[in-house]
């Protein structure tokens, strides 16, 4: 797994969350390099603070409590350990940020070597992108999860997704083609620009083909023909029926995401919960009187509540209640008293 560099910083300075917490422990188990790693970051860090006021570090001790409180393996051998401490009372405290970029690329890069996935996971709220091995680029919407392995690309070029990605495919000289695998489908491409849905809970997964060209095998319906889309159609899979078809649907809005907005364009609010939860972070409960409801705007920059706002102001006899601590949104209509 990738972890964010911001964690580090954060257990340095003990302000992780209980999240951030599991997360970092989830990535020390994960090989024993990560925790020599996080040891000696702890190191330098520990030496340098004390350092201020010449007193000796005592890195042994905060190491174990940590590891101790996690259930993590017990302190890494002398000789494992990455020796920095040495000069690191002459370098600047900022140096420790470039450090851990430098040692995270080592650490991964190793682990390409070996032929171990690499992956790349959004929560809500987030984007990623990223580079892959050939050049091609990915950007990842909220929620989801791509992972591919390094090994042996310039034969084959594999990724799994699971959640929304906008793929940049570039094309390869020797016309080794470009795999997307998810749940349903297989996404076969020679160089092109596409996007990808394919979210747990959400009744379509549905391919979109901007440039290029991309052939889709539909798992679930073995012996069926594979579909070959142009530019401007959209692969459409019923997760229900099993069922596929072909339309033309708005590129505008397939991308959107892209550009961090969320487009309604006649759509209802029980269509855009999945989206809505992805962007917000919070569940939206809708009563039933509000299901046929249509709206035509474009979410930008717009929080929570700015978001609720316009949508009163479109639909004067809606009501609101916002839960912070469970992170549910419920959206009822006012009843009208009878004359």
């Amino acid at each position: 797994m990738v972890i964010d560099e911001g964690y580090f910083v954060k257990y340095l300075k003990n302000e992780l969350t209980e999240e951030e917490t599991r997360k970092l422990v989830a990535w020390v188990k994960e090989k024993r390099e990560h925790g020599d790693f996080l040891f000696s970051l702890k190191e330098a860090y520990t030496y340098l603070n004390y350092e201020k006021d010449r007193k000796e570090a005592d890195t042994e001790r905060e190491w174990h409590r940590f590891v101790k409180q996690e259930g993590l393996p017990t302190c890494p051998e002398a000789g494992h350990r990455v020796g920095w401490s040495h000069w690191l009372s002459y370098a600047a405290v900022a140096l420790l940020c470039l450090l851990v970029g430098w040692q995270l690329n080592r650490l991964y890069i190793d682990r390409a070597d070996i032929g171990v996935p690499t992956t790349l996971e959004t929560e809500v709220g987030q984007q990623a992108k990223a580079t892959l091995p050939d050049g091609s680029t990915v950007q990842l919407n909220a929620c989801s999860h791509l992972s591919y392995s390094v090994e042996g690309w310039d034969k084959q070029r594999h990724v799994q997704l699971s959640g929304e990605a906008i793929f940049n495919v570039r094309h390869h000289s020797d016309d080794i083609p470009f795999w997307v695998h998810t749940r349903h489908c297989d996404v076969q491409v020679l160089g092109t620009c596409f996007n990808v849905s394919t979210y747990e809970g959400e009744s379509e997964d549905v391919v979109t083909l901007k440039e290029g060209k991309v052939e889709i095998y539909a798992g679930e319906n073995e012996g069926m023909p594979s579909v070959v889309l142009q530019p401007g159609e959209s692969f459409v899979y019923d997760n229900r029926t099993h069922a596929y078809r072909v339309e033309r649907r708005s590129l505008q809005q397939a991308y959107a995401w892209g550009e961090r907005e969320i487009m309604f364009e006649g759509h209802t609010l029980e269509q855009k919960s999945g989206e809505l939860f992805r962007h917000f972070g919070y569940h939206f409960y809708i009563s039933p009187e509000l299901h046929d409801v249509r709206y035509k705007a474009t979410l930008r920059e717009e929080s929570l509540t700015e978001f609720l706002q316009l949508l009163k102001s479109i639909t004067p006899q809606m009501r609101y209640e916002v839960d912070t601590v469970n992170k549910t949104v419920t959206l009822t209509a006012l009843k009208t008293s009878a004359s």
